[in-house]
């Protein structure tokens, strides 16, 4: 039974020698990984402060703030799909205010060079426009915007925005059209 038992032990000693690797010499790990700022499922929030100019109603109205905040959520590495809302206010020559809510859902397609991100989107929806105590609901709002961004890094981007939007609203059994323009600094969080 030892003699079994001691040939077995140096047969498994054995064994460990025949189904041993040869050494080719150091492994060669060929990387083809592409790391992608944004990929199908990323998502971010943007938070833009800045001024807005009307376009079309000569100097009876004056340049205003606005603020807008938005959800993004990346369908490829370009493409994404969101909606945003924007709170703005201006003043006209006898100090009456003009506040503007729209909402709107769009595509914004973005193309990057390295760290820096330049983000297009268009998107369309309603607006609520308060004037003189009067309320305009709803004003149907198309706004297209560009942008340029710098991602500092993987959750933060920075930049500078700018939108056109156009609104039309019905006002005493005529429509009202407007032209705005913004310039705003922008912040987004990616996740």
């Amino acid at each position: 039974m030892k003699r079994i038992i001691s040939l077995l032990l140096v047969l498994s000693i054995f064994a460990g020698a025949v189904f041993a690797q040869e050494d080719d010499g150091p492994d060669i790990y060929e990387d083809d990984f592409e790391y992608l700022q944004n990929g199908p499922g990323d998502q971010f929030l943007k938070i833009e402060l800045g001024a807005i100019f009307p376009l079309n109603f000569g100097d009876k109205l004056w340049p205003g703030v606005q603020a807008t905040i938005g959800y993004y959520r990346f369908l490829n590495q370009w493409l994404a799909l969101g909606g945003e809302i924007s709170v703005s206010s201006e003043f006209s020559i006898g100090n009456k205010a003009l506040f503007m809510v729209p909402i709107t859902f769009g595509v914004m397609f973005q193309p990057t060079v390295k760290k820096f991100e330049f983000p297009i989107f268009l998107t369309m929806g309603i607006a609520d426009h308060t004037w003189a105590n009067a309320t305009y609901f709803p004003a149907f709002t198309i706004k297209a915007e560009a942008g340029a961004f710098y991602r500092f890094t993987e959750a933060w981007s920075f930049g500078l925005t700018t939108f056109v939007m156009w609104s039309v609203e019905k006002a005493r059994g005529d429509y009202t059209h407007g032209w705005f323009e913004t310039a705003s600094l922008a912040a987004r969080y990616h996740f």
